[in-house]
């Protein structure tokens, strides 16, 4: 596997971003829109997938589909067991990312899926389970996502290319409905996509057993409905982006959705949510170096008058990224 202090090379970053827009691109598609050859951005992808740098998966949306509510927890762990509490937090299937961050010894950040309000409650007054030597600093439930890693690529192809690759793409429907009840076909399928999200629909036909029609069919269902979301992941040190950073602000509340939207298009931005707590908004940022995260902070963000404080944390190890859902929402 490529280590994160290696960058890959342009045409392989290009690939990558092209993964990231469409997951589910097909090799020749991705040639004619990056001017390379069918067999070469076929070995790349190949490449690749098989050294672990990409993987290309779906994810269910929480809400949508009944899993629970997604909460930014702030940890702090004994001195001398970070590396054991991030260790056993990683393995955990309700811990959907996790990183340690700068500013104070054994500071973690991670989010995690909660079911249920019952346990929304006994997470705020227990803390995570089994983690009895952890102090929990402060939790955070998420409101609204202006930005979700899903919808981050690495910043290397032209609004052309972009725009190519966008245009076979399954689009949501411009007003889903609330909560989706998946049917047991629906959660099948879902499984073959979460195992890899480049899978054919023939390859998922012959699997479940019915037509490659009605396997697109299904497909195009869950994504239109915003059911299920796909996601390539990549290091972003590997397309040229090695410091990553956590910001934490405090915004007059008319202002939220115009600081969230401008930060949600910048190209450095990852993701940005809304949520609770007296730290309104919450964005994790990918960079050059340090120095681009000074001049997020007094280039861009200055901007906004109505920002009442500003809190970063540099992320100085990431220990799971891309959460994978495969729990079957009820």
């Amino acid at each position: 596997m490529k280590k994160v202090s290696d960058s890959l090379e342009l045409v392989d970053q290009r690939v990558v971003a092209a993964l990231q827009i469409n997951p589910r691109a097909g090799v020749a598609e991705m040639g004619r829109i990056l001017g390379e050859h069918e067999r070469s951005v076929a070995r790349r992808v190949q490449r690749l997938t098989a050294e672990g740098v990409v993987h290309s998966t779906a994810e269910y949306d929480p809400s949508r589909c009944g899993l629970g509510h997604t909460v930014q927890v702030h940890l702090k762990a004994p001195r001398g067991s970070l590396e054991d509490v991030a260790g056993g937090l990683a393995k955990r299937s309700d811990v959907l990312n996790l990183a340690a961050v700068s500013g104070k010894v054994g500071h973690l950040w991670c989010e995690v899926l909660v079911p249920s309000r019952p346990l929304l409650h006994s997470l705020a007054a227990e803390g995570i389970p089994g983690l009895y030597d952890v102090e929990m600093l402060s939790t955070h439930i998420t409101l609204r996502h202006f930005k979700t890693e899903a919808q981050w690529h690495a910043p290397v192809l032209t609004e052309e290319e972009q725009a190519r690759l966008q245009a076979s793409m399954v689009h949501p429907l411009p007003a889903p409905a609330g909560r989706y009840e998946l049917t047991p076909t629906d959660e099948r399928v879902a499984a073959s996509l979460i195992s890899d999200a480049r899978i054919s629909l023939t390859d998922i036909a012959r699997q479940l057993d019915f037509s490659t029609a009605t396997a697109g069919r299904r497909v195009a269902a869950l994504l239109e409905r915003q059911v299920l979301h796909l996601h390539t992941t990549v290091d972003p040190a590997l397309v040229g982006y090695p410091v990553e950073a956590r910001i934490r602000l405090k915004i007059h509340p008319g202002e939220t959705d115009t600081v969230g939207e401008a930060l949600a298009a910048c190209p450095r931005v990852r993701r940005c949510a809304a949520v609770t707590g007296q730290h309104n908004l919450l964005a994790d940022v990918c960079l050059e170096d340090e120095t681009c995260l000074y001049d997020i902070l007094v280039d861009e963000l200055a901007a906004f008058p109505r920002i009442l404080d500003i809190e970063t944390e540099i992320v100085t190890h990431t220990y799971k990224r891309g959460p994978v859902l495969n729990s079957t929402p009820r």
